[in-house]
C-alpha cells in the first residue's frame, strides 16, 4: 500500500513538472527571440570608432568636344579621395590579449576611406546623345587610387544644337564603416564583425556639341527629257551655328544622268545663308522618265582653315516623258484657240485689203 500511494505521487509531481515547463517554456523562448535579433551577433568590446568615407571624384579623360552625328567613346576617370577625420576610443583595453586585439581593430577601422565594389553607370539626363554602354565595374579603389578609364559609347544625336550638355556618372560602392573584433590575438585565433555602409551618389560631367556648318536642299527644280540637256537648279541652305567659307556645292551623278559641270561656288555662307546653284545635266537617250535620287555634299572650311565635307544629301531629279512637252496640235483646247486666232488674223488682213484698195481708186 505503502509502495503504490509512494509511486501515484511521484506521478503526480511529474505531471505537474512537465505542464509547468510547457506552460513557461514558449515564453522563454519568444522573450529570447525579442532580445536577439534574427542573423545579428555582437561582441561585447568596440575600441575604436574611425570617423571618414570615401570620397569620389569623376571627370573625363581626353577631349570632351564632338560633333553632331558623331559616334565616340567617353572615357571616365574615378578617383578616390577618402580622408579620415578623426577616431575616438570607445572601450579600454585590458590585458595583453585585449590589446592586441584593440591594435587588430585600429588598423582595421582605417580602412574606412577605402570604395569596395565601385560601378559606374552614364545617363544623358535630356541631353541630345543615346548611351549604349551598360553599367562598368571600377573595382575598389583605396584613398589616392584612380580606377579608369571607364569607357562608355555615345552617339550625338544629328539634330543637337552646339553647346554644353551635362552628363551623369552614377555610382554604388561600399565602404567598411566598423568594425570589431574577438578572440586569441596570441593564438591568431580572431573573430571579426565588419559592418559596411552602401552608398549611392551622382556626379556631374559635361561634354561640348561643337558649332558647325551644316547643310540641307531647301528647294529644287528639274527640266529633264532623255537625250536633250537640261538644268537641275537647286537652293542649298546654312542650318548650321557656323559660317561655311568657300562652299562649294557638288553633285555625284549615275546613269542615265551624267554632267561636265557638277559643282558651283556658292562663296562664304553665313548660317540661314540660302544660295540658289544650276547644274547642266545631259539625260542619255533611253532613259525611264521617273523621279531619280542625285547625291550632292557642300565642302568647305571651317572657322580653323580646315577643309570639311557635308553630310550627303539626296535630291529629286525628275524626267519627264517627251509627250509631256506642250505640243498645241495634240491638245484640243489649245487647237480650237489657235484656229480662233488664225481666222481672225486672216478676217483682219481681208478687211485691210479693201480698205486699202477703195482709197487707191478714189485717189
Amino acid at each position: 500500500m505503502f509502495g503504490e500511494a509512494f509511486n501515484e505521487a511521484m506521478k503526480r509531481r511529474i505531471v505537474l513538472a512537465i505542464s509547468i515547463i510547457l506552460l513557461v517554456l514558449p515564453q522563454v523562448v519568444a522573450q529570447e527571440e525579442r532580445s536577439v535579433p534574427p542573423n545579428i551577433w555582437k561582441f561585447d568590446d568596440d575600441y575604436f570608432t574611425v570617423y571618414g568615407s570615401p570620397e569620389m571624384v569623376v571627370s573625363i579623360a581626353g577631349s570632351s568636344e564632338y560633333d553632331k552625328d558623331d559616334s565616340v567613346t567617353l572615357q571616365i576617370m574615378i578617383m578616390n579621395q577618402g580622408k579620415i577625420g578623426g577616431f575616438e576610443s570607445e572601450d579600454e583595453p585590458h590585458g595583453a590579449n585585449e590589446i592586441a586585439l584593440s591594435k587588430i581593430e585600429r588598423e582595421m577601422e582605417y580602412d574606412v576611406t577605402t570604395a569596395v565594389g565601385v560601378i559606374a553607370s552614364l545617363s544623358a539626363e535630356g541631353s541630345p546623345l543615346d548611351i549604349k554602354t551598360p553599367p562598368q565595374s571600377a573595382g575598389s579603389l583605396l584613398s589616392g587610387q584612380v580606377g579608369g578609364p571607364l569607357q562608355f559609347e555615345i552617339k550625338v544625336w544629328d539634330s543637337a544644337a552646339a553647346g554644353r550638355y551635362q552628363l551623369l556618372v552614377n555610382l554604388t560602392y561600399q565602404f567598411r564603416k566598423d568594425v570589431q573584433v574577438d578572440g586569441n590575438a596570441t593564438s591568431n585565433t580572431v573573430d571579426y564583425i565588419m559592418l559596411y555602409q552602401e552608398v549611392t551618389e551622382s556626379h556631374d560631367v559635361s561634354i561640348i556639341v561643337r558649332k558647325q556648318a551644316d547643310f540641307k536642299a531647301v528647294e529644287v527644280d528639274s527640266d529633264l527629257l532623255p537625250g536633250s540637256s537640261g538644268i537641275l537648279s537647286i537652293t542649298f541652305s546654312n542650318t548650321g551655328e557656323e559660317t561655311a567659307s568657300r562652299a562649294t556645292a557638288r553633285l555625284r551623278l549615275r546613269d542615265p544622268l551624267s554632267s561636265t559641270d557638277y559643282t558651283a561656288f556658292m562663296d562664304d555662307m553665313l548660317p540661314d545663308d540660302e544660295v540658289r546653284t544650276r547644274f547642266n545635266i545631259d539625260v542619255d537617250p533611253d532613259a525611264t522618265a521617273k523621279t531619280y535620287s542625285i547625291k550632292a555634299e557642300v565642302e568647305y572650311e571651317d572657322s580653323e582653315g580646315k577643309t570639311m565635307v557635308s553630310d550627303t544629301m539626296y535630291v529629286p531629279a525628275h524626267v519627264r516623258e517627251p509627250e509631256e512637252k506642250a505640243n498645241i496640235f495634240e491638245n484640243p483646247f489649245l487647237m480650237g484657240a489657235g484656229v480662233l486666232v488664225l481666222v481672225a488674223l486672216m478676217m483682219y488682213a481681208y478687211m485691210k485689203r479693201r480698205g486699202g484698195g477703195s482709197g487707191s481708186d478714189n485717189g
